[in-house]
């Protein structure tokens, strides 16, 4: 009799279109094997391994992610693996992990998600959800960047588009993930977008790549955007990307208060007292289904 083939549950969840399958790390570690720790090595190159296989859209979960939750204290701990399996910050992330953990009912409707380098404060109230992300930071050594300086209002990339010279003005970032905000009377269409994008993301300035936030003012404090992920490519939503840039809007605009973001798959709103005071970002986030995923053979 051949051996039962392991699985995990995972939750499928999404918010503003930004789509990712979750895991609790307690249920990797225990496939592992007896004691091992949740921030141990052998978990994150299972959740490395993991985040390949049940992102594709073809043959796995799908997804712009993976991620992966555990209780901690009274709060909880996020981590998040792009496609590629490099690990990120995740603004929509934590509104997902937020619902869940509430759901779950290891939290109340007050509490924190510890997600990388930041604690990040959360409050629910109904279906939105309230995360306080922190500050915005243009220092190169933050975002990081190789340039001298802050790059702020200045030609941040130039090269080619459909063998015409093009030069961008914007600016790079960091709201806990690197993007680099470009201001523009119209959103880029789908071959030029893609292009640009995935050459900024990959430019030498930016050793550890950057997200592209194509950004156009609606009417004031009413921004759309087109979002090129780094280790994704185009998403439906960004959390960190909606607030870089309602953080850069309001840095040039000279204004503070809630900046309304649309994002292709849906709005969210970011408020701040100035831009470089705490961003909070409201939205929602949502279930899909649940299900069993398979562990392929020799995958953990």
């Amino acid at each position: 009799m051949s051996a039962a083939v392991p699985t995990l549950p995972f939750v499928k969840m999404e918010a503003i279109g930004n789509d990712f399958p979750v895991l609790l790390t307690t249920d990797v570690a225990a496939l592992l094997g007896p004691n091992v720790s949740l921030d141990s090595a052998q978990v994150s190159g299972a959740l490395q391994r993991l985040a390949a296989m049940m992102s594709d859209r073809h043959f796995g979960v799908g997804g712009d992610g993976l991620l992966t939750i555990h209780k901690e204290g009274d709060g909880v701990r996020l981590r998040m693996f792009n496609p590629d399996g490099t690990e990120d910050f995740c603004g929509n992330g934590i509104r997902v992990a937020a619902k869940l953990a509430n759901d779950l009912g290891w939290v109340g409707n007050d509490f924190s998600i510890f997600h990388r380098e930041r604690t990040v404060p959360i409050h629910i109230e109904g279906t939105r959800i309230d995360s306080t992300l922190g500050l915005a930071s243009y220092e190169p050594d933050k975002v990081p960047h190789t340039a001298l300086g802050p790059l702020v209002d200045t030609t941040i990339w130039s090269g080619m588009d459909s063998g015409i010279p093009l030069s961008l003005f914007g600016s790079a970032l960091t709201t806990g993930s690197t993007h680099v905000v470009i201001p523009t009377d119209r959103l880029p269409d789908d071959d030029s977008f893609a292009s640009v994008s995935a050459k900024i993301e990959v430019d030498s300035k930016f050793p550890e790549r950057t997200s592209v936030i194509w950004t156009k003012v609606v009417e004031p404090k009413v921004l759309a955007i087109r979002i090129w992920e780094r280790g994704v490519g185009e998403t439906q939503g960004c959390g960190t990307g909606s607030s870089a840039a309602a953080a850069d809007y309001l840095r040039r605009t000279k204004q503070f208060g809630v900046v309304e973001v649309r994002n292709p798959g849906g709005t969210v709103w970011v408020k701040a007292d100035g831009w470089n005071l705490p961003l909070t970002i409201s939205g929602e986030a949502q279930t899909v289904y649940r299900g069993s995923y398979s562990i392929p053979d020799g995958l953990l």
